[in-house]
Protein backbone atom coordinates (compact mmCIF):
# COMPACT_ATOMS: atom_id res chain seq x y z
CA UNK A 1 0.00 0.00 0.00
CA UNK A 2 0.88 3.54 -0.73
CA UNK A 3 0.45 7.17 0.14
CA UNK A 4 0.57 10.08 -1.99
CA UNK A 5 1.49 13.61 -0.39
CA UNK A 6 1.83 17.20 -0.90
CA UNK A 7 4.57 18.61 1.08
CA UNK A 8 4.65 22.38 0.57
CA UNK A 9 7.54 24.79 1.10
CA UNK A 10 6.72 25.18 5.02
CA UNK A 11 6.44 21.00 5.54
CA UNK A 12 2.83 20.53 5.41
CA UNK A 13 1.72 17.95 4.27
CA UNK A 14 -1.48 17.04 2.42
CA UNK A 15 -2.69 14.29 1.28
CA UNK A 16 -3.58 13.92 -2.27
CA UNK A 17 -3.91 9.78 -2.20
CA UNK A 18 -4.51 7.16 0.48
CA UNK A 19 -3.82 3.44 0.33
CA UNK A 20 -3.35 2.74 -2.99
CA UNK A 21 -2.26 -0.94 -4.14
CA UNK A 22 -0.11 -0.35 -6.71
CA UNK A 23 3.21 1.33 -6.31
CA UNK A 24 3.26 2.14 -10.02
CA UNK A 25 -0.82 3.74 -10.15
CA UNK A 26 0.62 5.79 -7.05
CA UNK A 27 3.47 6.92 -9.26
CA UNK A 28 1.58 8.03 -11.54
CA UNK A 29 -0.85 9.70 -9.37
CA UNK A 30 2.17 11.81 -7.77
CA UNK A 31 3.28 12.59 -11.28
CA UNK A 32 0.31 14.07 -12.34
CA UNK A 33 0.09 15.93 -9.40
CA UNK A 34 3.46 17.19 -8.85
CA UNK A 35 2.74 18.59 -12.77
CA UNK A 36 -0.27 20.62 -11.71
CA UNK A 37 1.74 22.06 -8.91
CA UNK A 38 5.13 22.55 -10.75
CA UNK A 39 6.94 20.81 -8.19
CA UNK A 40 9.12 17.16 -8.16
CA UNK A 41 8.66 13.96 -7.04
CA UNK A 42 10.18 11.63 -5.02
CA UNK A 43 9.48 7.61 -3.45
CA UNK A 44 10.26 7.84 0.08
CA UNK A 45 10.53 5.07 2.89
CA UNK A 46 8.86 7.65 4.95
CA UNK A 47 8.30 11.33 4.71
CA UNK A 48 11.25 13.89 5.80
CA UNK A 49 9.80 16.79 5.06
CA UNK A 50 11.31 17.94 1.73
CA UNK A 51 9.89 20.99 0.68
CA UNK A 52 7.72 21.60 -2.69
CA UNK A 53 7.52 17.59 -3.62
CA UNK A 54 4.66 15.14 -4.24
CA UNK A 55 5.88 12.04 -2.77
CA UNK A 56 4.90 8.36 -2.35
CA UNK A 57 5.66 6.79 1.19
CA UNK A 58 5.11 3.11 1.50
CA UNK A 59 2.56 2.11 4.07
CA UNK A 60 3.99 -0.36 6.91
CA UNK A 61 1.64 -3.68 6.70
CA UNK A 62 0.84 -3.07 10.44
CA UNK A 63 -0.87 0.18 9.21
CA UNK A 64 -2.54 -0.64 6.04
CA UNK A 65 -4.58 -3.31 7.74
Amino acid sequence: MYDVVYIDADGGETPVAKRLDDRKDAADVARKAAAERGVGRMVLPGSSKLPNCVCVIPVPPAEAA
